[in-house]
C-alpha cells in the first residue's frame, strides 16, 4: 500500500506547527521555556508569546511538511507493490 505523499505532509506539518505554536504560548506562563529557547536557534523569530507561537506555527507547518513528504515519498519508494 502507497501512501497519499500530499496527505501525509499536510498532517505531519500542520501536527509540527500546532505544537510548536502551543508550545509558544504555554511557555508565557513558565512551561517549556528551554525547549523554546533551544527551538529558537533552529527557528529565526520563534519565541515564548502569541507572535511567537504564530512564527513557530508557520516554521513548523514548512518543517513538518518538508520531513513528513520525505518520509512519505522514501516509505512509498521502499515499501513497492507485492
Amino acid at each position: 500500500m502507497k501512501l497519499n505523499t500530499m496527505g501525509v505532509a499536510v498532517a505531519g506539518g500542520l501536527t509540527w506547527g500546532i505544537a510548536l505554536m502551543l508550545l509558544g504560548w504555554v511557555a508565557g506562563g513558565g512551561w517549556g521555556d528551554a525547549w523554546v529557547n533551544l527551538l529558537s536557534d533552529i527557528y529565526t523569530g520563534y519565541a515564548t508569546g502569541f507572535v511567537g507561537g504564530i512564527v513557530g506555527l508557520l516554521w513548523g507547518f514548512v518543517d513538518g511538511f518538508i520531513g513528513s513528504w520525505l518520509f512519505a515519498w522514501f516509505y512509498n519508494m521502499f515499501a513497492g507493490e507485492k
